[in-house]
């Protein structure tokens, strides 16, 4: 019989509150910050986001199908750039230390044009560099289980990266972690772990889920993009945009190439 670890268990009561707790972090691979951010930072980036929705994403907008929730229009400029408050470098000085750099900054949203769940996965398997990696996620709306809020496996990094990329089926696992999908409101945020296990349910509400995806790192690994405290620990940089070419042969090439030869013999009928 599958059991949960008594400490995980234990600790589910804990992952919450207005003060960061790292040790709480450490073991959960996932915290909330609660009315954290002041009044003033969410009341701009709500009306920014307000607006840009009025004027760009009104009528339909650009949707990848391999991730239909991620936004691929341009933030303006409050949005691209709201990673810089100071509360979330105050918050992950507690985890990653006194040098730390941005991964990536973008949007996660469940609107009218993407209602759909998002599978139960990891995002370590997605990065390039080095595993040291945590999201923020930062709701400009409420978020609940109604309008496809997160749900997170707490404790599940401690697993690390698991060997591939894709849908987690937990039932192959000897252990079984215990969920929580936490209601968030603006000014609350989430700390995650990027190895850490989630996944989100459909938007059945219609009442449209944003949220800010930031991916912070310590600042000693060659893909940072930003430095946003202290100092650079490396000399060395490289993009993980488009980074299938670093490779000659590899496993994402294999399927790109299957995918296109498929695609010729249903077009030509040989």
């Amino acid at each position: 019989m599958k059991k949960i670890s008594a400490p995980t268990t234990a600790i589910l009561d804990q992952l919450s509150g207005p003060v960061f707790n790292p040790d709480i972090f450490r073991k959960a691979g996932v915290f909330i910050m609660r009315n954290a951010i002041p009044a003033d930072a969410i009341e701009q980036w709500q009306a920014s986001w307000l607006e840009f929705q009025a004027t760009q994403l009104k009528e339909s907008r650009d949707i990848n199908q391999a991730n239909p929730v991620a936004l691929s229009e341009q933030l303006p400029p409050p949005l691209a750039t709201m990673y810089r408050h100071p509360v979330f470098v105050d918050t992950m000085r507690q985890v990653l230390g006194e040098h730390i750099a941005l991964y990536n900054h973008r949007f996660v949203i469940k609107d009218r044009f993407s209602t759909g769940k998002v599978f139960l996965h990891q995002d370590s398997c997605y990065h390039v560099g080095n595993l040291n990696k945590c999201s923020l996620f930062v709701p400009l709306s409420n978020a609940n289980r109604d309008n496809g809020g997160m749900t997170f496996h707490v404790g599940s990094h401690q697993l690390g990266f698991l060997g591939d990329a894709g849908e987690i089926n937990p039932t192959k696992f000897d252990m079984q972690w215990p969920t929580v999908t936490p209601e968030l409101q603006p000014g609350d945020f989430v700390v995650m772990h990027s190895s850490l296990w989630h996944e989100s349910g459909p938007n059945v509400s219609g009442i449209d889920r944003i949220l800010a995806d930031t991916i912070v790192q310590a600042a000693d690994d060659p893909t940072g993009k930003e430095l946003l405290c202290g100092q650079w620990q490396t000399d060395i940089f490289y993009s993980p945009v488009n980074y299938i070419r670093y490779f000659v042969n590899s496993r994402v090439l294999k399927i790109i190439k299957y995918e296109k030869e498929r695609a010729e013999t249903l077009r030509t009928g040989q």
